[in-house]
């Protein structure tokens, strides 16, 4: 038996779901098949897919009832704890982390112990601690989409990159005289701004500050679009700039820079339409999570709702093709994912974590549900075993 966070029912929304998690230490410890690991879990990330997935609507779901529960969780590290028999390239007490998608799966990694196939993990080495290496598998392959989609990641990584140990202690922000929308650090010569082609909505997003950092990285300069209170930690990441996004939506005042790519990471119409304002109808605006009227894709209930998204899509992709304003959705790439993961660990991908939480705490897990549900987690939220 193990311990683990079980849903016990199906959740009418996304606030009702903690009435249905709840703490167990008699779960039943996976059994691995051949080319499976059994990894005992060090640290366990959730994001807002996690709880979309337990209400349902994810087309992806499986309904928990109390006979027959659910184990959420889809990122996370660990150490190996067991291999099956036709497991070639990891052995006991290797430390790694992975993603288990979570497509119709009844146990997931908000647990114990988790059964993975082998190809799905990849190596920590000594860089990254167990929480921070959970916080990376989605998150940075969604931002390596979106950076891949620029164009811009064929650029060769710096040989200097001063933001890679930067902290945003190190950082001093003031707002420019002569536009308050505009933020930028002391050590920054505003002239850069000039050079600046690429703008990045909601950079202090887990996706926004990793997108942000291999962009930064590969020499391109980016103006970041948050509040300002989050101006330090976008700036920390490589961000030549901090465009307000309580001033104008922050594009509005992007003054003379003439951007050439934006890059969602927030969605809905509004910032749609100003990402397109801010291009003059030409360019490239890239988007993580796709049109419609709700931010985070909130509409994307249930098999209607994700039909409906992809109608939108592809009818944006369609008029894209007739118009001087490129539309592409960034996704996670299809294949290659532990490649890309192992890749972007060589080059110190900075994890963004907002907090750890004991996992079988189980006051402490609706109170990280909660905060994750209202979008108050600045970075991962992670659990740690």
């Amino acid at each position: 038996m193990m311990k683990a966070i079980l849903l016990t029912g199906k959740p009418e929304s996304r606030s009702d779901i903690t009435k249905f998690l709840s703490v167990s230490d008699s779960v039943p410890k996976p059994s691995i098949k051949p080319n499976e690991v059994l990894v005992r879990v060090k640290a366990s990330a959730m994001n807002i897919e996690d709880i979309m997935i337990g209400v349902g609507r994810m087309l992806v779901s499986l309904t928990a009832t109390k006979e027959a529960p659910v184990v959420l969780g889809q990122e996370f590290s660990g150490v190996v704890e067991e291999v099956g028999s036709n497991v070639k390239e990891l052995k006991q007490g290797d430390k790694v982390f992975g993603h288990k998608f979570g497509m119709k799966i009844r146990f997931g990694s908000w647990a114990e112990f988790v059964a993975v196939n082998e190809k799905v993990l990849v190596k920590m080495g000594d860089k990254y601690s167990f929480a921070e290496a959970a916080a990376l598998p989605m998150s940075a392959l969604v931002a390596y989409g979106a950076a891949t989609a620029t164009g811009l990641m064929g650029n060769p990584l710096l040989e200097n990159i001063p933001h890679k140990t930067r902290k945003q202690e190190d950082v001093i922000a003031v707002k420019d005289v002569d536009n308050e929308a505009l933020i930028m650090d002391t050590k920054i010569d505003k002239n850069i701004l000039k050079d600046t082609k690429v703008a990045l909505v909601g950079a202090s997003s887990t996706i926004g500050l990793m997108a942000l950092d291999m962009l930064a990285s590969r020499g391109v300069k980016v103006v970041g679009v948050s509040s300002s209170s989050s101006a330090a930690p976008v700036l920390a990441n490589g961000a030549v700039a901090v465009l307000d996004r309580h001033v104008d939506g922050g594009l509005g005042r992007k003054g003379d820079m003439e951007l050439d790519i934006v890059i969602d990471c927030i969605g809905g119409q509004e910032i749609e339409d100003s990402a397109r304002k801010a291009l003059g109808s030409r360019g490239h605006f890239i988007t993580v999570v796709g049109p419609g009227e709700d931010v985070f894709a909130e509409g994307m209930v249930g098999v209607s709702g994700h039909l409906g998204h992809a109608a939108s899509l592809a009818g944006r992709a369609f008029k894209s093709m007739f118009s001087n304003t490129k539309y592409t959705l960034a996704t996670m790439p299809l294949s290659g994912g532990v490649k890309i993961l192992q890749d972007l660990i060589n080059e110190n991908l900075k994890s963004v974590i907002d907090s750890e939480v004991d996992m079988f705490n189980e006051d402490s897990v609706h109170k990280a549900v909660e905060k994750v549900n209202n979008h108050k987690n600045k970075g991962r939220l992670v659990f740690v075993a």
